[in-house]
């Protein structure tokens, strides 16, 4: 597929641009390649930069970028891996430590827009909600398999939603007279378990919630962030953007741990530093989209931005 005719608004371009990267950033890590946005523009930004490495899930998201971005020669890699595994990609290729380290924690519009897809309870499709095209573990399979107890733990997990307890024992009771396949069969399970006042915010936060268990999204997002704090060295940069309160959780705590200096109480009751702090916040507060840019892309309207530098 052509790339002109997949379409997706990298968010928040010029803090990127002005926050993240600085002079003597010479390599980039972008954990969430996508369509190559983000990418196009520090490459075409900061000529200094000699190597942006990009991984994404999706093979056809990833074929579309090497095609965008192949005026870029030999500056640009893209490789078909999750953000977790930078460290193996690192080492496969092998490449420089990367300077500065980008992770776009939203869901690319086409991923929304395209049915077959799954992800999004305005189209009809297959229950599948993988990133990665080649994933045998997906939606279907959990919904189909999962307990009552299980189900209920995902919704009220990943997507926080008040009535996950009810929804799952109808999943249930719909899937034993027939396995649930089509996004549709689990639209109208949750429109029927909760008040009409309530179905758009429950579709939302279930889709949520299945996709992100699908995808095992907070256990790579924890692992990529420990193995990006290992891999940088003093200067280095790392930004993350997040789109809902359970991501930014992961990551504003992460930033928080490892911004403060480790210490333990002596015998006389005074705490005594014993590791500096590992990294300084270059946001104080998580940096939003503008009202502008929200009007422009909508999807950017609950993006939080969080920076760091390696001490």
């Amino acid at each position: 597929m052509q790339h002109q005719t997949l379409k997706h608004d990298s968010v928040l371009q010029n803090e990127v641009l002005e926050s993240l990267l600085h002079s003597e950033a010479a390599s980039v890590f972008d954990g969430t390649l996508g369509l190559g946005g983000h990418a196009d523009l520090i490459l075409k930004s900061f000529p200094n930069i000699k190597l942006y490495v990009g991984t994404d899930l999706d093979g056809q998201h990833l074929n579309a970028a090497r095609e965008f971005l192949a005026p870029y020669k030999e500056r640009f890699v893209g490789v078909e891996a999750n953000f977790s595994e930078i460290d193996a990609v690192n080492k496969a290729h092998p490449l420089p430590r990367p300077t500065c380290i980008l992770l776009d924690l939203g869901v690319c519009s086409n991923h929304l827009d395209d049915e077959t897809k799954g992800f999004s309870h305005q189209a009809d499709g297959p229950l599948h909600m993988a990133f990665s095209t080649n994933q045998e573990h997906n939606c279907e399979k959990i919904l189909n398999e999962e307990s009552v107890g299980g189900l209920t733990k995902i919704m009220r997990d990943f997507g926080e939603e008040p009535s996950a307890h009810r929804i799952a024992l109808k999943i249930v009771a719909a899937r034993e007279e027939k396995p649930l396949t089509r996004t549709s069969e689990l639209k109208e399970i949750i429109e029927k378990s909760v008040h009409p006042r309530d179905r758009k915010k429950a579709l939302t936060r279930v889709f949520q919630a299945f996709r992100m268990a699908t995808n095992q999204e907070l256990h790579h997002l924890s692992l990529a962030l420990d193995k990006s704090f290992d891999l940088m060295e003093s200067g280095d940069r790392i930004g993350v953007m997040s789109y809902h309160s359970l991501e930014d959780r992961v990551v504003k705590q992460q930033f928080q741990h490892r911004s403060r200096p480790k210490t333990e109480a002596t015998k006389f009751s005074l705490h005594e530093t014993v590791e500096p702090a590992e990294i300084s916040l270059i946001t104080k507060k998580p940096i939003s989209a503008s009202q502008a840019e929200i009007e422009r892309n909508p999807r950017s309207r609950s993006v939080k931005f969080r920076i760091a530098e390696k001490i």
